[in-house]
């Protein structure tokens, strides 16, 4: 996916004048982790902001904003937001700031230990972010400031084939054998038919990436982008789907621990889990290696996806 260009400077100026003011000078620079959407560090002095631009015109970033609001009185330790447009002429997009929340990565941490604790008390947040209930399944619609939020799908089985091919297998066949294609089919099938009726928030990017610590301590959640309406185990899925990757250590069992200090978890919570990382994983490589995206079959990211999902379908793959 390309990366998008920079705004106008002149345009972002006097976004940043009306924000922020001008009773000290604003310095700001485009984020290089941000691809569809554009995002950018703001310095002031010593305080630091963000800048996030809506990825589409239509959107209203006022959703976030109300989503951040509720998350906080929740106990979620998310960034404040500070300004919230819902549509800058000048950008031809709607725009929200944000405060820093300070640190690094979990993913950068080397140290297991340390990383077990920070993941730990994330998981206990994501918990809280979970309860939250979204009308529908799928991409929440950024229409505004309503609540609760409201998603794409009013129910659960489109969500779950959502970028699968139409006609099964299609050419996920060429990166599976034919008993795991056959063992994706029949979890399909069984999810379409298992009666989930009510959604539940997903921050829809859950792994070490978003999670931030600062002197080996959990500082909070960010990146809210990709947020869905899904069934109860979508994060932990993601997350599962991601363990381990550029760490030379498992985390899941951490985060889990954190999640049941605050939801319990039934006993089959390790096969719902597992469940849900193989089908948001196929649902990415259908993505992947469909129109929207195009990637080649032999793409690096395609290559891993395939080989992780493979491991997740044996029997007792972690």
């Amino acid at each position: 996916m390309a990366r998008k260009p920079d705004v106008d400077p002149a345009a972002l100026r006097e976004l940043l004048r009306r924000a922020l003011g001008t009773s000290a000078p604003l310095r700001a620079s485009r984020t290089p982790d941000g691809v569809s959407t554009q995002v950018y560090r703001i310095s002031r002095r010593s305080q630091v902001f963000y800048l996030r631009v809506a990825e589409y015109e239509q959107e209203n970033l006022e959703t976030d904003a109300e989503l951040h609001r509720r998350l906080g009185a929740l106990g979620v330790k998310v960034p404040d937001v500070v300004y919230v447009e819902p549509f800058d002429a000048a950008l031809g997009r709607s725009v929200m700031i944000t405060t820093e929340i300070p640190g690094v990565p979990a993913a950068s941490l080397t140290d297991p230990t340390t990383a077990r604790s920070v993941v730990r008390e994330a998981g206990a947040q994501l918990a809280l972010l979970n309860a939250v209930p979204v009308n529908g399944f799928g991409w929440v619609r950024r229409d505004g400031a309503g609540w609760p939020l409201t998603a794409q799908y009013r129910d659960y089985p489109p969500f779950v084939t959502a970028y699968l091919p139409a006609a099964w297998p299609g050419a996920l066949a060429t990166l599976f054998p034919a008993p795991v294609l056959d063992a994706f089919e029949d979890l399909i099938d069984r999810e379409r038919h298992r009666p989930v009726t009510r959604a539940r928030l997903a921050h829809g990017d859950f792994d070490t990436t978003p999670i931030f610590c600062q002197g080996g301590r959990y500082t909070g959640l960010i990146d809210f982008g990709e947020i869905r309406g899904t069934e109860p185990f979508f994060d932990l899925g993601h997350f599962h789907l991601h363990d381990a990757e550029g760490m030379p250590f498992s985390l899941l069992d951490a985060v889990v621990a954190g999640y049941r200090e605050v939801t319990p978890l039934g006993a089959d919570a390790r096969a719902a889990i597992r469940r849900s990382a193989i089908l948001l994983g196929l649902r990415q490589l259908g993505r992947w290696i469909g129109p929207d995206v195009e990637r080649p079959l032999d793409h690096p990211a395609v290559v891993d996806r395939a080989r992780r999902l493979t491991h997740l379908a044996v029997p007792g793959g972690r």
